[in-house]
């Protein structure tokens, strides 16, 4: 049961990033502020959605707290370091720079998502442990 609930938090958080990283794919000018809103309202109904498939599970101690902080610092991190990575790809191969605001709303999309994931995991381990 722990297992198939896990790996479907996964695939939700996957569908989400890719459904996030096609807004980036639009090629339209001036729709930056558009491209965000969206996103950032995409990315609040994915944590809801991955809450509501652990039940909203309570009872994290405090280092799943804090991961958890350090995991939404770390995901705009690595977004920006995906981003900057396809810029400068775009400098030596044509074509590539086009590609560089989908992996970064990809990447925080995924990073966001398997951060929530975990933390709602961690306290469903600790409750399965104690009925043990």
């Amino acid at each position: 049961d722990y297992i198939r609930q896990e790996q479907e938090s996964r695939n939700l958080v996957l569908d989400y990033a890719l459904g996030v990283s096609i807004l980036g794919l639009i090629p339209i000018s001036g729709l930056l502020t558009l491209k965000l809103l969206l996103t950032i309202g995409l990315i609040f109904k994915m944590s809801r959605d991955i809450g509501k498939k652990w039940q909203f599970a309570k009872g994290q101690d405090i280092l799943a707290i804090a991961g958890h902080l350090f995991g939404l610092l770390g995901s705009f991190a690595m977004a920006f370091m995906a981003w900057l990575t396809f810029l400068t790809m775009g400098l030596f191969l044509p074509y590539v720079g086009s590609f560089k605001m989908a992996a970064a709303l990809f990447t925080l999309t995924w990073m966001l998502g398997q951060t929530t994931n975990q933390f709602y995991a961690s306290s469903r381990k600790r409750l399965t442990k104690r009925k043990d």
